[in-house]
C-alpha cells in the first residue's frame, strides 16, 4: 500500500490526518435541512414560515433531516480525538462509506424532487445538483479525504 505523507499542519496533535476543508463544505451542504431547522427554532415567531418557504411539503423536510443525519454525525465526529475513545475511532473509520451513502441519498432525493416537478428548470435545483455532483466526484477522487478516515497510529 502506498502511503502518502502530507505536510505537518495536515495532522492533529495525536498524529491523525485532518480531513480537507472541502469535506466540511460538503457536510454543511448535506446537513442544510438541519441548519434550516436550527435557524427556524432560533427565530421563534417566523420559524414555521421559514420552513414552509423552503419545504412546502413536510415530507420533503423530514427526508432532508434523515438524509442529513449522517453528515451531522460525521461533522460531530470529525473534531474528536479518536485515540482516546475506541468506539469513536471505529465510528470514524467506517465513516467514509457512510459519507458516500449520504451524498448518493441526497442526489437521489434531488432527482426525485425534480421528477415531481416534471424536470422543470429551477435555479435552486440546478445549483443543488451541481454542488452534490461536485461533492460526489470530490469524495470519490480525493486521496486526502479517504486517508483521513484511516487511523495512522
Amino acid at each position: 500500500m502506498n502511503i502518502k505523507i502530507y505536510p505537518l499542519h495536515y495532522y492533529t496533535q495525536s498524529g491523525n490526518l485532518k480531513p480537507p476543508i472541502f469535506f466540511y463544505f460538503t457536510l454543511l451542504f448535506l446537513a442544510r435541512t438541519w441548519a434550516l431547522l436550527i435557524i427556524s427554532v432560533a427565530s421563534r415567531n417566523t420559524g414555521n414560515k421559514i420552513l414552509a418557504m423552503f419545504y412546502p411539503d413536510k415530507t420533503h423536510f423530514y427526508l432532508g433531516l434523515i438524509s442529513g443525519f449522517i453528515a451531522l454525525l460525521l461533522f460531530l465526529l470529525s473534531g474528536r480525538d479518536h485515540d482516546k475513545h475506541y468506539w469513536l475511532s471505529k465510528l470514524w473509520q467506517i465513516g467514509y462509506p457512510f459519507l458516500l451513502l449520504s451524498i448518493i441519498t441526497d442526489f437521489a432525493l434531488q432527482l426525485y424532487y425534480l421528477s415531481i416537478n416534471h424536470f422543470q428548470y429551477s435555479l435552486g435545483a440546478s445549483l443543488q445538483l451541481v454542488i452534490i455532483i461536485w461533492s460526489l466526484l470530490y469524495s470519490v477522487r480525493s486521496k486526502h479525504l479517504k486517508a483521513s478516515f484511516v487511523r495512522h497510529n
